[in-house]
């Protein structure tokens, strides 16, 4: 059974931004805002909604500490697109969370780490079968 979508909450504040910090980071795979319903929700993906951002009113400083546990992993065809996610986080205001490199996990577990807005790790790996470079 494979997952179809999760929804994220932002705070209110953070909300244009979060979307803002997805969409750069991830264009060069097509990653773009597909729906928004209503002002406050938005739908994410590259053909179909399956991440969704909603808009929440609450403290910041509480969201960022909630979300330091999250770890969201896009899925990558080679090490090249994870060279251009990492670039292209970095130049969307995000900060480095680990430069594109093998992780410990695995030999071929080839990765780049962001924090941006409130998403504090935010990464993408080629699959484990893929030569990083």
């Amino acid at each position: 059974m494979g997952l179809d979508h999760f929804a994220i909450p932002v705070p209110a504040p953070k909300f244009e931004e979060t979307i803002k910090f997805l969409t750069t980071s991830l264009a060069f795979s097509n990653f773009k805002e597909i729906t928004r319903p209503i002002p406050t929700v938005v739908g994410l993906g590259e053909t179909a909604p399956y991440i969704w951002l909603s808009a929440v009113e609450g403290d910041e400083a509480e969201f960022k500490n909630v979300m330091k546990g999250m770890h969201i992993a896009f899925n990558a065809t080679n090490g090249e697109q994870v060279r251009q996610f990492h670039e292209a986080a970095l130049k969307a205001g995000g900060t480095c969370n680990g430069k594109p490199g093998i992780r410990f996990y695995h030999e071929k577990y080839y990765a780049a780490l962001q924090n941006g807005t409130i998403i504090h790790d935010l990464g993408l790996i080629p699959p484990t079968q893929i030569s990083p470079i």
